[in-house]
């Protein structure tokens, strides 16, 4: 058995846990470093004694035959081990199992290379079997679409399939130079050529020609200067060693960015030039992560970056809430995933259907917001001790409460850009007052029209966007009585007027059952329902023209 192919030697040493103490591995990490792999294998806490015996045995055997790689053992953390273990969860939000589901949550919410999800949820339009394919792919996402999730499943199915793959998370290099930041990837990149060497022999050219570019890039990446001509001119020797490497190995290459738009949005298109420029012409592919709104993958004059259609091909995660009943099945699967590895089987045990309704509108189809909002709504209602469901109220208070945190995480990802986050702010208050305070409409609509007429205003709006402070409806609103012309309509944010009460008698949207309703707030008259998308498109041509004039002076701020 040989250590040196990760594709076969997790089966083996799952295998030789079993037979030698009879102990089950519930996950097995790879850790592929240029001279040595390292296994890190996930046991129970009872097995880890045990465990650890025969890691310590197969590390001996290992050391006998040569071979540099290790097997670590592990304790499994809790979400590996807790299984639904089908008991009734008689006290609602006060039951053991809600608090572990708390943890849970806020442990694995946020995915990273380093913690993949939970449960891969696969999304109607199979992103997945589209971002595999052997192509160059820019994925767009509001944050907590799932973009990081996406990659992540992603490039374990590369890998299983035999693929070579590397990552690289641009929220650690935003500081870097654009040009440091390409010699960051290469360096990854490389270093996977390197200690990936299947087919081709040590002494080969083509071996020691991409240790050379290795060691090379290392010690760019040592000193303290970088010239940017430098860099440029690795850019065809990495192609015809990339090149060679594949067509001798006989393999495909997938090259992972995350959070790419931490890049200045000007200097994104030459960082996507020198890389394509690495890959082309070989069976390697970049897989980009971004927000769209904050990416620029490329220019006209000079020509730079991705050009989509010819270079790449665009994937957008975002679930809107244009589709209500079908954002309200993928969210509630993803919670459900979450809700069954502590032992409960069934969401209505700990929410009631309405809170369900409520946690699709209150995070705007975004799942890391749905997730973390219906953890917030537990603990709003275990504050009441007679509570045995999480009700809408609770929803509504913990969407108040994630308004404090949308506004900072505004200042921390806008920090760099003053003007840009000031001049949001403002946007969002004209746009809230204009909804609130003077037409009493939580959602409103835009023509497309003036959206053509003032893109620069418009970004505005799609900034807000970004940021979850409002949402996308429906982006082809017709207009009853003006044939040819359309609208988008947008919503408010929960988070923008909820709080320990809703704010009374105004026009809401709403979601009961799957179906829009808008009902007008704290009164009996009876809510208009869309059961068919003529009546949903009725519901939203009551809602107020916002005149993006308003949001002119924004603009022209100091």
């Amino acid at each position: 058995m040989s250590f040196a192919d990760p594709q076969v030697a997790p089966q083996f040493i799952r295998q030789q846990f079993q037979d030698r103490a009879g102990v089950e591995v519930l996950e097995i990490s790879t850790r592929a470093y240029p001279d040595e792999l390292n296994y890190i294998v996930f046991v129970a806490e009872a097995d880890v004694a045990a465990g650890a015996v025969i890691g310590n045995e197969l590390d001996d055997e290992l050391a006998r035959s040569g071979s540099r790689a290790f097997v670590i053992v592990r304790k499994a953390p809790e979400s590996l081990v807790a299984e639904a273990a089908g008991k009734p969860v008689k006290l609602g939000v006060h039951d053991p199992r809600a608090n572990d589901l708390l943890r849970l949550i806020s442990a694995r919410s946020r995915v990273s290379i380093a913690q993949p999800s939970l449960a891969y949820v696969k999304d109607a339009q199979a992103n997945l079997s589209v971002v595999t394919a052997a192509r160059h792919h820019l994925i767009f996402g509001r944050r907590g679409a799932g973009k990081t999730a996406l990659l992540v499943e992603a490039r374990r199915q590369a890998e299983e399939e035999g693929s070579l793959t590397c990552w690289s998370n641009i929220q650690s290099l935003r500081q870097e130079t654009p040009h440091r930041v390409v010699l960051y990837v290469l360096e990854e990149l490389l270093a996977t050529l390197v200690s990936r060497q299947r087919h081709v022999r040590a002494e080969s050219v083509v071996a020691t020609d991409a240790a050379a570019l290795f060691e090379t890039v290392r010690n760019m990446l040592a000193s303290r200067t970088t010239h940017p001509e430098d860099v440029t001119a690795l850019v065809p020797r990495v192609q015809r060693a990339l090149r060679r490497y594949l067509d001798t190995e006989g393999t495909r290459f997938y090259i992972y960015l995350d959070d790419f738009y931490y890049i200045a949005r000007d200097l994104q298109p030459l960082v996507l030039d020198m890389l394509h420029g690495c890959v082309r012409d070989c069976d390697a592919w970049l897989k980009v992560a971004s927000i769209r709104h904050l990416t620029r993958w490329f220019q006209s004059s000079p020509p730079l970056g991705l050009q989509t259609i010819h270079d790449a091909e665009l994937i957008d995660l975002d679930v809107t809430l244009q589709e209500p009943k079908r954002a309200k099945q993928f969210l509630e699967s993803v919670l459900l995933q979450y809700a069954k590895r502590v032992g409960v089987a069934r969401l209505a045990s700990i929410f009631s259907g309405e809170a369900l309704d409520r946690l699709v509108l209150a995070s705007g189809a975004v799942p890391r917001d749905y997730l973390v909002l219906a953890s917030s709504a537990i603990l709003k209602a275990q504050g009441r001790a007679k509570a045995r469901l999480v009700g809408v109220q609770n929803v509504n208070q913990a969407a108040g409460d994630a308004a404090g945190a949308k506004l900072q995480e505004l200042e921390d990802d806008m920090a760099s850009n003053v003007d840009t986050a000031e001049k949001t702010l403002a946007a969002l208050k004209i746009v809230r007052e204009f909804c609130l305070d003077e037409r009493a409409h939580t959602y409103f609509l835009v023509s497309y029209r003036d959206k053509e007429n003032a893109p620069a205003t418009y970004n505005l709006l799609t900034d807000l966007m970004d940021l979850r402070l409002i949402h996308l409806i429906d982006s082809g609103v017709s207009e009853a009585h003006a044939a040819g012309q359309r609208s988008e309509a947008f919503m408010l944010d929960l988070s923008q007027y909820s709080g320990a009460r809703l704010k009374q008698r105004i026009h809401m949207l709403d979601f009961s059952g799957g179906r829009m309703i808008s009902r007008l707030t704290h009164t009996s008259e009876p809510p208009r329902v869309g059961d068919t998308p003529r009546q949903v498109i009725a519901i939203l041509r009551t809602a107020p023209r916002l005149e993006l004039s308003r949001l002119d002076g924004v603009l022209t701020e100091a």
